[in-house]
């Protein structure tokens, strides 16, 4: 595996389950069929908390303002994701829609998340980040960023 742009993803959650979104079949984009969390590359100029808002409203079409940094993420090709945990609202949960990229966006429990066919970056972040996920969908707000090294086999 080649090291990808920096990018920026986002842990929405609702009622204790999480926004994933099914990404395109298509044999020319980076891990067709499978399940990820919105977001994308960081554009030049942007910092990380900008990307993940614009991946939001592009891909989601959900406008935010409670954000929790979850840290940086370097896994051992290189490549470098900021994460975001985004807790939304039900009145944000009833506008949130498939906008622009993928086949069908859907709401897990963690459990479900685990189970299923999902990107290898964000297998091995919630494998390594079990704990803290789960306290997060659970009400706990006073996380400290972490800046991890992980292996993607």
């Amino acid at each position: 595996m080649t090291a990808r742009k920096p990018g920026s993803k986002a842990i929405v959650v609702h009622a204790g389950k999480i926004c994933l979104v099914l990404r395109d079949n298509n044999p020319n984009i980076a891990y067709p069929n499978l399940w990820n969390t919105p977001g994308g590359g960081i554009d030049d100029g942007e910092t990380p908390r900008e990307a993940m808002l614009r991946e939001l409203k592009e891909e989601i079409g959900l406008d935010t303002t409670e954000i929790i940094d979850l840290g940086t993420t370097t896994y051992s090709d290189g490549s470098l994701v900021y994460r975001f945990f985004i807790p939304v609202t039900d009145e944000q949960f009833r506008n949130i829609h498939l906008v622009s990229e993928g086949q069908r966006l859907d709401w897990f429990t963690f459990d479900e998340v685990l189970a299923l066919a999902k990107s290898p970056y964000l297998s091995v972040y919630l494998e390594t980040f079990a704990s803290d996920i789960t306290e997060l969908l659970a009400g706990r707000r006073d996380f400290v960023p972490r800046n991890e090294v992980l292996t993607i086999s």
